[in-house]
């Protein structure tokens, strides 16, 4: 596919493999198999002159035209080129019932293909699996592209959408140039619809899985509007990732913190617990018998059912959390032109090892958490709604999170956790929850990391200062290293300036309204004994001294 400013989306059709003709189920599968014969041949050159056809600055691509000198001949050329009248591969004499563009496509998706291995590859090293073999059976389908198929709607008795291809199995060796078509019947629902009316369709692929059951994979390409919303007020939203919680996101105005929302999947948790259970006694099972010399054929099958179904069940609580974090994105998009960060857990998996003295339970929960996956999918999904999520200024940016925890928000200095949901502060009685100070600071490094947002009144003064707090080093050690102890918030007195953000005159707000509900709290032991030690509900100051210092600096204060 050609490349475009957008997001491509991909939308599986099942096919309505009862009402096709014979003829019409044998010239799909002939197709498909032998685009997969054509699609292994083009592997099996491009692993032959690998070092031949890499280029990029990480030699992670490969030359699509270098490929094509060696397996096309070209006869009919413009006037600047000169002919092939031979190649080491002639593809079209060993491939004759393939048409020219039929090749290209089984050309272009096989490079595909090799640079997904070539990326896997740089990833993880040699041990990557490498594309398809060559003795493989599995069938590797052609992305068809938009010049060479129609999505035609026809209400008939037996589908009202037909998928509308060239069949150029015979019309090629005939030297026809009007190929005959195969027409495929759809099961498109309204779903469907409104997944393909999104974009611009782009390609499609036809394939079968392991049961046997035919589909159509249809490419939608999303363009990307980058320009932000006209008068509406700038906003950041900083979502701290947690086990326990699942996410909690807080959101950062120029005037004050706005509102704190905490996502909760306490049904994840406990299903969760439960096959770890189940899979902790099969594999004491397991090795009972081994040890004891029985047979554990029975028990070792359940031990992988039973994993695979655990990961079915993560999966599916990330994506209901994953589209609970858009709803809730969609929400305050209307309200604010809004910049959404996310912790980065860059190597939290390393400090979960043996000889932390933090248990088994511990690293257990370390080494399961999907992190990643709920960024990546978050990041996906607001792509396909229009968000710019990469290059210069993105909207949505995963920042690192060291630090955000323990570091106070309101004074910046660095806290103690007494509990794991409960942050305390020596340095100025500041006491809140830890997942909500973590947020607070997620989003103010967001703040840094923009530059567009650098001239926003209120959030410019801010981020001005904190050139002067990064050199202080924080109090609980004599001596950091450069890259550590470095606190992101000002140490400014408590009364605002004219213009200053929230960052800096943060007043602590009404913890009860930080919960799921209107009216209810978190549950959260921390969240409650704060909510009793305040003098005033909502502030840890009296009204009359908020209200004076507002009138006589300028500041807002946080109701």
């Amino acid at each position: 596919m050609t490349r475009s400013k957008g997001v491509t989306i991909s939308v599986k059709v099942p096919i309505n493999w009862e009402s096709m003709t014979e003829r019409t189920r044998q010239r799909l599968r002939q197709t498909v198999g032998r685009d997969t014969r054509v699609i292994r041949a083009f592997l099996g050159i491009i692993e032959q002159y690998e070092k031949k056809l890499l280029t990029g600055r990480k030699k992670n691509k490969i030359l699509d035209g270098e490929l094509e000198k060696l397996t096309l001949t070209a006869i009919k050329v413009k006037a600047s080129h000169g002919q092939r009248t031979s190649v080491p591969h002639d593809f079209k004499t060993r491939f004759p019932r393939l048409s020219q563009n039929e090749l290209q496509e089984c050309r272009q998706t096989a490079v595909a293909l090799y640079e997904s291995y070539l990326a896997l590859r740089d990833k993880k090293g040699w041990n990557a699996s490498r594309p398809v073999s060559i003795n493989g059976t599995r069938r590797i389908p052609r992305w068809v592209f938009s010049q060479r198929f129609k999505l035609i709607e026809k209400k008939t008795s037996v589908s009202r959408w037909w998928l509308d291809i060239r069949d150029a199995l015979d019309s090629a060796p005939e030297k026809r140039f009007h190929h005959d078509r195969l027409s495929i019947p759809l099961r498109i629902s309204p779903f469907h619809l409104n997944q393909l009316r999104r974009g611009e369709v782009k390609a499609v692929q036809l394939f079968s899985d392991r049961r046997r059951k035919w589909w159509v994979t249809i490419a939608v390409r999303i363009p990307i509007d980058e320009s932000p919303e006209e008068n509406l007020p700038v906003a950041i939203l900083g979502i701290d990732l947690g086990i326990e919680k699942a996410a909690c996101a807080t959101l950062l105005t120029p005037e004050k913190t706005r509102e704190t929302h905490y996502f909760i999947q306490r049904d994840k948790v406990t299903v969760i617990k439960k096959y770890d259970r189940f899979v902790a006694d099969l594999q004491r099972e397991m090795y009972t018998r081994r040890n004891n010399g029985l047979p554990n054929d029975r028990v070792s099958e359940k031990l992988r059912r039973m994993r695979s179904k655990r990961e079915n069940v993560a999966r599916e609580y990330d994506r209901v959390l994953v589209h609970q974090l858009l709803d809730y994105i969609s929400e305050l998009s209307k309200n604010y032109t809004l910049y959404v960060a996310i912790g980065r857990l860059k190597n939290i998996r390393m400090r979960a090892k043996r000889g932390n003295y933090r248990g088994r339970r511990f690293r257990g929960m370390i080494h399961s958490w999907a992190f990643a996956r709920i960024t990546d999918s978050l990041k996906h999904g607001l792509a396909q709604q229009g968000w710019k999520v990469d290059g210069k200024a993105p909207r949505f940016r995963a920042v690192p999170e060291g630090w955000t925890s323990i570091m106070c928000w309101k004074c910046g200095a660095k806290g103690t956790r007494p509990r794991q949901n409960y942050f305390h502060c020596p340095s100025c009685g500041y006491s809140i929850n830890a997942d909500l100070n973590g947020s607070s600071n997620i989003a103010a490094r967001m703040l840094t990391l923009t530059k567009s947002l650098h001239s926003v009144r209120g959030l410019g003064l801010w981020t001005r200062t904190l050139d002067k707090v990064r050199r202080a080093p924080l109090k609980a050690r004599k001596k950091k290293p450069s890259s550590k102890g470095k606190s992101l918030l000002s140490k400014k007195e408590i009364t605002s300036d004219s213009g200053e953000s929230a960052a800096v005159h943060f007043v602590q707000s009404d913890l009860v309204s930080f919960s799921d509900g209107t009216d209810e709290s978190d549950n959260d032991p921390a969240v409650v004994r704060t909510v009793e030690t305040l003098s005033v509900v909502g502030s840890d100051v009296p009204a009359s001294r908020q209200e004076k210092e507002a009138r006589s600096s300028g500041g807002i204060p946080s109701r």
